[in-house]
């Protein structure tokens, strides 16, 4: 098929999915409870959901354009919300507040927390110092503040995550009656296998990246393969996790173009 024959076949198509929809918004109009405002709410998403899932046929003008208006979108609302919820309602706000009390009743320790706010608005405010050559060092302050903040926030949120990781496991090889009376003989059997299984799985990973050690012995050869098949089980599951999350939004869009876009099933 030629190039003018594919433009002539698309446009004829887009003009039939056009008299189509103007068909379908007709009827709609003469429907009770009919809400224009909504419609537009609703012709404005499905418009963005088209021009984004575009993309599955070749990358084009449409999709790129509602890409970097999404893009653009999301970035206004990222800085509107830190603007309103950060700067104004935490730190602002209280601030102000705080410095009333002081001039109302005097300083305590709940208005000098408050007072101390402007500690840290001086401190973000010497970021703006990036845009002076002169004066281009005074930024690196607040970048070695927030650097070593972030550092230490994030180290204290890996070892509150990883540590009770670690602590599960260690598990008993054989659930005994003293670690539970309630299990019977078979329940004790199969929580006894599946913690071989988790603890086997869990030396045989480290096994795999363990790399001091030669593997040419089968005492470190077979745990490494044996922890690369669990690796491979876990990659394949986290995989399928990921898959089953894109397919859940790509059925909650394909539900909002059929039942409230275009109305073609109950809402």
């Amino acid at each position: 098929m030629s190039t003018g024959t594919r433009r002539i076949v698309l446009f004829g198509a887009l003009c039939v999915m056009v008299a189509l929809l103007a068909a379908n918004e007709w009827r709609m109009m003469h429907e009770e409870g009919y809400d224009w405002y909504e419609r537009v709410q609703q012709w404005v998403a499905a418009v963005c959901t088209v021009a984004i899932y575009s993309f599955l046929y070749r990358e084009n003008v449409f999709y790129r354009t509602f890409e970097h208006v999404m893009l653009g979108c999301a970035a206004g609302m990222s800085c509107a919300v830190i603007l309103r919820q950060q700067l104004v309602e935490q730190w602002f706000v209280p601030m102000v507040t705080a410095y009333k009390a002081w001039w109302e009743r005097g300083l305590d320790a709940e208005v000098a927390s408050g007072v101390l706010l402007i500690v840290p608005g001086i401190v973000g405010l010497l970021w703006y110092f990036q845009y002076s050559k002169r004066y281009f060092w005074v930024s690196r302050i607040t970048f070695c503040i927030t650097v070593g903040a972030g550092v230490g926030l994030g180290f204290k949120d890996t070892f509150n995550q990883l540590m009770p990781q670690i602590t599960e496991t260690f598990k008993p090889l054989w659930v005994g009656e003293g670690i539970t009376r309630v299990l019977t003989l078979l329940e004790r059997v199969g929580a006894s296998l599946e913690n071989v299984v988790f603890v086997v799985g869990t030396v045989c990973v480290l096994v795999y990246f363990f790399f001091v050690v030669e593997r040419r012995a089968a005492v470190v050869r077979v745990p490494a393969q044996i922890g690369r098949w669990y690796l491979m089980i876990a990659l394949g599951a986290f995989f399928g996790n990921t898959f089953m999350t894109r397919l859940s939004a790509l059925i909650e869009r394909i539900h909002f173009l059929c039942a409230e876009w275009l109305r073609l099933t109950g809402r």
